[in-house]
């Protein structure tokens, strides 16, 4: 019996540690899906003349960084604080999502790129354009990849030229097409420059998987959103995976536990009970008589 439960519990610690990365996907999921509908109930009940003063205040500090080049990735205590202050209507230092179809990702963007913050969501490049769109700018959003506890921004090294992806500012949905991919050095920040009359938005993540030496950039370029994306209802088809695999292997390693304990409890009440020649007193194996020869003479050939 102590056999038994010593396997069930290794069995259990075994499943446990399969599910961990899907479990914990699902929840950061979950609580990213919060996130993002915390802020768009809170853009909800932001006046018209709020939301244009604070995208007024983004405008300016976008324009702000143009021609500053690599010194702009490095604000002064005074810039940081002018900075966190501006988009920041929940006062969580949420300024909006960014929404990547190709690898089914939603995930709200934070102000800043502080560890706490990539574990669980996307960031914000501090001294790159805030990510409203318009001329001269190039805002960067970061995440990690391949992390045991979430996706965010794993697999978007599988986005192609011609790829979208979008980011929502309040109610407006910007779209960016996929126009290059680059492989640098984390202080190699050329491909993140203001280009002059464009809007850009470059994705940021460590490459390659569990060595981090490089930074992988994908950069997109601005185009018109159609009107049916801005008013799409979005499906978490990973989250709803993510459970499904959950309850599948849960409810196998349920099943696979009852019935050892079931065989066992049976084989274990059959080597209790006593045999049918025990209960009658009897020799399991009782000798047997002789064969009687006293008329053996009598029978005839």
């Amino acid at each position: 019996m102590a056999i038994l439960v010593a396997m069930s519990v290794m069995l259990v610690v075994g499943v446990g540690l399969i599910l961990y990365p899907t479990v914990a996907d699902a929840w950061n999921r979950h609580v990213a899906s919060r996130a993002v509908a915390g802020y768009v109930e809170q853009v909800a009940d932001t006046s018209k003349e709020d939301r244009e003063a604070q995208l007024a205040r983004a405008r300016e500090y976008n324009e702000s960084l143009v021609g500053r080049g690599v010194t702009r990735f490095l604000p002064t205590e005074e810039e940081k604080k002018e900075y966190n202050a501006i988009l920041d209507i929940t006062g969580t230092g949420i300024m909006g999502y960014v929404t990547i179809p190709k690898i089914d990702a939603r995930l709200p963007i934070y102000h800043g790129t502080d560890e706490t913050v990539l574990q669980i969501a996307s960031g914000h490049m501090e001294g790159s354009s805030f990510p409203i769109g318009g001329e001269s700018t190039h805002a960067v959003l970061t995440g990690h990849t391949g992390l045991p506890s979430a996706m965010l921004f794993t697999g978007i090294d599988t986005l192609e030229k011609g790829d979208t992806f979008t980011v929502t500012v309040y109610d407006d949905v910007l779209t960016y097409e996929v126009e290059e991919t680059h492989v640098v050095l984390p202080d190699n920040v050329k491909n993140l420059e203001i280009q002059k009359g464009r809007d850009l938005v470059s994705l940021v993540t460590c490459t390659p998987y569990g060595v981090n030496s490089h930074r992988l950039i994908v950069t997109g370029t601005r185009i018109p959103t159609p009107e049916e994306a801005k008013h799409a209802t979005y499906e978490n088809k990973a989250l709803k995976q993510d459970m499904l695999i959950t309850v599948i292997i849960t409810v196998a390693t349920i099943a696979a536990l009852v019935t050892v304990f079931t065989v066992q409890r049976r084989r274990l009440r059959g080597a209790g009970k006593p045999s049918h020649h025990a209960r009658a007193g009897t020799s399991p194996c009782p000798r047997r008589r002789a064969p009687c020869t006293r008329h053996r003479r009598r029978v005839a050939f």
